[in-house]
């Protein structure tokens, strides 16, 4: 783990050639991972709580009806019905099945290409039970061989089966060589489209489950449907799809997610970043877990499937069912619930696909063998609705297009904002508390070699709240090793690593050597505090740690972003503590957002300068493809302001130098 930086003098002695960054970074590089498992165990320790005291049908029909209400809200605003205008473009006949290539729009201009696999002699007169099969994250959609392979399955064992291309897969993909930059693959399209909506205060998962549902709306419009039997289910993001549509949707009698369904707790502890639509906003914050999402279709009969070697933890798989039988049981459903953990790794395996077809065939009452028969993969082009195979052929709306026209309206309608208003409501989308203490401090022990030569006085541990300390590290002649500087300073925030910015940037190295004592502060997860987690991704890759704990506070209901403000703020209370009469801010990149929401909500109203920054929140809406990531991004804020409010309201304490467009690279035309 980490390192003493403590009482032992003789560790310095022996550790004096290690760079100090190294040592902090050992220390410190496990602390933002821990604080987040922390927190969520105390969340899953407050509802295991209430799960155990349960003890009688009312209680759990209680419980479920409270579940129910929390995840409406996470999901919604759920858009109008509008007409489907179904079109079935053509079929293709096999032995014992027909499947129909179908297209549907689930809003108006915006297409979804299925497959509906019919069995020989279904009619209105002989109507089957039904299943929808939901991809998961495939580039082929609904041609992947594993779920040709399920569709199959059920279509020969009676169901009549739909399956759709999931957005950016398939026939539905959102990004084109056309767009002039390289394509991101499809997990990294879903998070630019899904975090491109937190500043709209949107959800990817409630666009995906809209899909569903208005799947779902046009498979119960066939008349060879029996309504009374209609099962979901899919694997890994198509677990996740299933799970979000039992959830919200009554009309689904029986679900089987694949590869899913464990806890979140599980996804912090082992390092598992998820996509966009599998972090539901305010989730945790309600106190709810994924098991919670099946539980609004209590008493359903309930398969959960996951694999003994799959990174979604199979040891949380079995305490979820174990958790939904228990509910189900009070509920004088408990056989209803079955568990199976496939013997693979991550995956639809032949043998949760069998899985599947016994559950879904026990509450269809269906006779027959469960086992898979014969499969025949058929070529993509023999299941594509769309000749050419993309609905981008018939006009259909991409996503970040729709929510760039949603931005511009909002841009409209809110107009100038007042001071009062963007202050109150950065405070609010923020998250910050009022905290008038001091914060407390540890003096570490630097061994005063500093960076290429440049020697640093001191190194502070700044506790801004449990659990997390930013790092501030001094530089100037003349200052005490073990007390904070006095008098006039300044404060600085990087991009990555502000450490790293004074030895590597000119102009940053310069102000270290300057009179004015500097304050090099590194927020959570930044620079001296960056975090070991996540095996060897960078730091600004798509599933990387930051990514992660972004992530993580959506669900908590809180902004990354609003924490790091809320660690330069009382860095800033720190310093006034300890002596400091004027402090100017002074942030780039990532760092120069931070200071920017620093600066708008200190009580001191200090003067800031930013390099290196982004214009607006609106150019991330514009742009089909960025690289400002999660951590830099506000739930809401464009219902409220953007960007350049901020900047008007901050007027002459705020100079700007060099903006950075949505690739994070100089772009004079935003300036």
């Amino acid at each position: 783990m980490g390192l003493c930086l403590g009482h032992c003098s003789g560790t310095f002695v022996a550790m004096k050639a290690v760079p100090p960054s190294s040592l902090l970074r050992e220390r410190y590089g496990h602390m933002v991972h821990e604080y987040y498992v922390a927190r969520l165990r105390a969340v899953m320790d407050a509802r295991r709580t209430r799960i155990e005291a349960l003890r009688n049908r009312k209680d759990a029909e209680d419980y479920v009806r409270s579940v129910r209400a929390k995840v409406r809200r996470i999901f919604s605003p759920l858009p109008p019905r509008t007409p489907l205008n179904a079109q079935v473009t053509g079929a293709e006949s096999f032995s014992g099945f027909t499947i129909e290539k179908v297209v549907f729009q689930s809003r108006p201009g915006f297409f979804v290409t299925g497959n509906l696999y019919i069995p020989e002699g279904a009619g209105p007169h002989n109507r089957h039970p039904a299943a929808m099969v939901l991809c998961g994250h495939s580039p082929e959609g609904k041609s992947y061989s594993p779920y040709q392979s399920v569709c199959q399955g059920l279509v020969s064992k009676g169901f009549l089966v739909l399956i759709i291309d999931p957005v950016s897969q398939g026939e539905r993909r959102q990004y084109y060589p056309t767009d002039g930059l390289p394509l991101p693959d499809l997990c990294q399209s879903h998070n630019l489209m899904g975090n491109q909506m937190v500043l709209l205060d949107g959800f990817l998962g409630t666009w995906r489950t809209w899909d569903a549902i208005r799947a779902l709306d046009y498979l119960l419009s066939r008349p060879e449907v029996d309504r009374r039997y209609v099962g979901v289910t899919g694997n890994s993001g198509g677990g996740t799809l299933a799970t979000y549509l039992a959830a919200l949707d009554p009309r689904i009698t029986m679900v089987a997610p694949s590869c899913f369904i464990c806890s979140y707790l599980a996804n912090i502890e082992n390092e598992l970043p998820s996509d966009a639509e599998q972090n539901p906003p305010e989730i945790l914050a309600l106190g709810l877990d994924e098991a919670d999402l099946l539980l609004c279709q209590a008493p359903r009969p309930t398969l959960i499937l996951s694999q003994i070697d799959d990174f979604f933890d199979e040891r949380y798989a079995r305490q979820a069912a174990d958790e939904i039988r228990k509910v189900h049981a009070l509920l004088g459903a408990g056989d209803d619930v079955q568990y199976f953990a496939g013997p693979q790794g991550h995956g639809f395996s032949k043998e949760n696909r069998e899985a599947v077809y016994a559950f879904f065939m026990k509450q269809a009452g269906v006779t027959g063998n469960p086992t898979e028969g014969p499969f025949t993969e058929l070529a993509t082009r023999q299941l594509n609705v769309i000749p050419g195979g993309q609905v981008r052929s018939l006009g259909s709306r991409r996503i970040f297009e729709i929510t760039a026209q949603e931005a511009q309206h909002l841009a409209l309608t809110r107009g100038r904002p007042s001071a009062s208003q963007v202050t109150r409501a950065a405070r609010r989308l923020l998250g910050l508390p009022v905290f008038k203490q001091p914060p407390f401090f540890r003096c570490l022990r630097p061994d005063g070699s500093g960076a290429d030569g440049l020697p640093y006085a001191a190194q502070f541990a700044v506790e801004t709240e449990p659990g997390i300390q930013a790092i501030a590290t001094l530089y100037g002649a003349g200052q005490r090793s073990m007390h904070p500087p006095k008098g006039n300073l300044l404060l600085y925030v990087g991009h990555l690593s502000g450490n790293d910015d004074v030895r590597q940037i000119k102009w940053v190295r310069t102000l270290a050597q300057g009179k004015t004592p500097l304050v090099v502060l590194d927020p959570r997860g930044i620079g001296e505090c960056v975090s070991k987690s996540c095996g060897s991704r960078a730091f600004l890759e798509p599933y990387g740690n930051d990514y992660l704990y972004a992530a993580t506070g959506e669900m908590l209901g809180e902004s990354y972003l609003g924490r790091r403000v809320w660690d330069v703020v009382r860095g800033m209370d720190f310093l006034y503590a300890q002596g400091a009469r004027d402090i100017r801010l002074i942030g780039r990149g990532l760092g120069s957002l931070v200071v920017v929401f620093a600066a708008l909500l200190h009580p001191r109203k200090p003067r800031v300068e930013i390099y290196d920054y982004l214009p607006s929140f609106e150019l991330i809406i514009k742009s089909p493809q960025y690289s400002w990531p999660l951590s830099s991004l506000l739930r809401g804020s464009l219902k409220h302001f953007d960007l350049p409010d901020v900047h008007r309201v901050l007027g002459a304490r705020l100079t700007k130098r060099q903006p950075w467009g949505a690739q994070m690279r100089p772009d004079k035309s935003h300036a």
